[in-house]
């Protein structure tokens, strides 16, 4: 079951940053968050509506946070960055 997807604003400037190497590598790592969204890590606390998925960009870990939503069948991008103060900025952005 596909679902569709939409990116917030914040994920849609980070995602600019990246050569079209590095985001077509994103993208891959999208299509499997959208063929099987129970893929990223569910968060606790504050971001407990929030998964998280983990890969790797030229031997850099990125995060990717997302957000499943079963009843419209729509899948929330909401930040993609290394893990230095990912949470705390994630937590901010949420607010």
């Amino acid at each position: 079951m596909n679902y569709q997807l939409k990116a917030l604003p914040l994920f849609e400037r980070q995602f600019k940053k990246f050569f079209p190497k590095e985001q077509e590598i994103i993208r891959k790592e999208i299509k499997k968050i959208q063929s099987n969204p129970a893929l990223g890590e569910l968060k606790k606390g504050a971001l407990s509506s929030v998964r998280v998925h983990k890969f790797k960009i030229h031997h850099q870990l990125y995060l990717l946070a997302y957000e499943q939503d079963n009843k419209e069948k729509t899948i929330y991008f909401y930040a993609m960055a290394t893990h230095e103060n990912y949470y705390t900025a994630l937590q901010r952005y949420l607010k």
